[in-house]
């Protein structure tokens, strides 16, 4: 798997990812074996189509279902690579088959900010008391009686 990762300002990336042709064809055989088990076509027993069959009845289906699995598969797998720290995917976008059977899409993504942590535990904080207004709480809120025992 080939990744790219361009920064644009706004904390926004663009991920270009391309997945090699071994790796589509091994994704788009389980998934047309997958097809293959339950299909239920005119003259064949279920499960027992010819594959070339089962691709030409299904292609655009099959075709579905690989395009969503390698996409959400590789998108995970390159932000785990890059260690990116995204928030929110925004936008996916050419999605392409090569000739030959690899495949490549973009991806727009929002990241987390980067920034320096200024020294922060030696800073005085002075919090205020108000002592009256404690005081006024504590009598509204209920009366003190001793407890025998």
């Amino acid at each position: 798997m080939k990744i790219e990762v361009e920064a644009q300002p706004g904390s926004v990336s663009t991920l270009r990812i391309e997945l090699p042709p071994e790796e589509v064809s091994k994704e788009w055989d389980a998934i047309a074996n997958s097809f293959a088990r339950f299909a239920k076509i005119p003259g064949y027993r279920p499960g027992k189509a010819p594959r070339s069959v089962i691709e030409k009845r299904f292609r655009k289906e099959i075709h579905d279902e690989l395009t969503k699995k390698l996409v959400s598969k590789s998108y995970y797998d390159a932000i785990e690579k890059k260690q990116l720290r995204v928030v929110s995917l925004t936008n996916l976008e050419d999605v392409q088959f090569g000739e030959d059977k690899s495949m490549r899409f973009r991806a727009t993504v929002v990241t987390a900010p980067e920034f320096e942590l200024p020294e922060y535990k030696n800073i005085p904080v002075q919090l205020p008391v108000d002592k009256g207004r404690r005081g006024r709480c504590r009598s509204g809120a209920g009366t003190f009686t001793r407890a025998i025992g």
